[in-house]
């Protein structure tokens, strides 16, 4: 089974006004990579055309058998879909995809806060969340190099972060779902 890891970065938390930053992905076994909104083959039409960005997102996704990811379920598929419908594309199809969110604070297990900063802390992962200030993200968002060089950073540290978590969670995931 391939499995993937990911996690996006964006400029606001809802689709209508907000567009993707950057997407991290890592497998297993690899080191992480990441598609970014200011460098092509992702680049738009304008600073706010996502729209490369998003369908390269949906794309790298869908071959995998099973995407993971944290608050994916709830933000990232919906964000990256929004930007598909807002240009004019199909949406994400996955196979399988497992949110560690979701087992952290449930029926599985309560460990108080399922932010994914807290799980790390919570089960001592080696791999730690970095910190990034509000002005950095402003400053992506106008696509700033050394702003958009921090997101990038961040969000690949995030999915190291994620699959240092997944082996905790895995035990309690009695089924998969689209």
């Amino acid at each position: 089974m391939k499995v993937l890891f990911t996690d996006i970065e964006t400029t606001d938390l809802k689709g209508l006004m907000g567009r993707i930053l950057c997407c991290s992905f890592l497998s297993l076994d690899n080191e992480p990579y990441t598609f970014r909104l200011d460098e092509k083959p992702y680049k738009g039409k304008s600073k706010i055309d996502d729209s490369r960005l998003a369908v390269a997102i949906r794309n790298e996704w869908e071959k995998y058998d099973l995407v993971v990811v944290h608050n994916g379920r709830l933000f990232d598929i919906p964000f990256v879909n929004a930007r598909l419908a807002k240009a004019g594309e199909r949406p994400f199809n996955p196979h399988f995809i497992m949110d560690t969110r979701w087992f952290l604070n449930s029926s599985s297990m309560r460990i108080g806060s399922a932010k994914l900063e807290n799980a790390q802390k919570f089960f001592n992962l080696g791999e730690e969340k970095t910190p990034i200030a509000w002005e950095q993200w402003q400053l992506a968002s106008s696509l700033e190099k050394s702003a958009m060089d921090e997101v990038v950073e961040h969000c690949e540290q995030d999915v190291l972060v994620l699959r240092e978590l997944y082996p905790h969670v895995l035990p309690y995931v009695k089924t998969l779902h689209r």
